[in-house]
């Protein structure tokens, strides 16, 4: 339900409803996205993927988006190191993810080339028939103890 209602809020504006408290809010305001006034808020980046974050908690309006450009081109108010600084957050952890990932199939190709040298080195002929002498003695162990009992 949240997810639609800020869909209806960025398509017809927070006071679609004509709502007073929306009309009041400031670009500054708290509930405001700064992220979103810069143009980029890292909630709607990484939708439907394993990075997703979830809906943004706070409000998306083109309205404040204008306000604030206008507010940045007078010089009062700039938020583009906020975001900046998020970014590096996110390629931080982005980076720490691809590393993990990296280390995971490093350590499964390990495994599978362990298995496929052991799988090479039990194949030869000689071992075969080591292998084969084996189980024949076990089989008449097993007859010996059968016989003792």
């Amino acid at each position: 339900m949240d997810a639609i209602r800020k869909q209806l809020d960025v398509l017809m504006g927070a006071n679609r409803n004509g709502d007073v408290r929306e009309v009041n809010r400031k670009y500054y305001d708290r509930d405001v996205c700064r992220l979103y006034l810069v143009g980029l808020c890292p909630h709607e980046l990484f939708q439907l993927t394993k990075m997703d974050m979830g809906p943004c908690p706070k409000v998306h309006s083109l309205q404040l988006r204008k306000e604030y450009e206008e507010a940045k081109s007078k010089g009062i108010d700039n938020y583009e190191r906020e975001l900046e600084d998020v970014i590096d957050k996110l390629i931080g952890e982005c980076d720490r993810k691809i590393g993990r990932a990296l280390k995971r199939l490093e350590d499964d190709d390990a495994k599978a080339a362990i298995a496929i040298s052991v799988s090479e080195v039990t194949q030869t002929p000689e071992v075969l028939e080591l292998s084969k002498e084996i189980k024949e003695k076990l089989k008449e162990a097993d007859k010996y103890d059968l016989a003792l009992r």
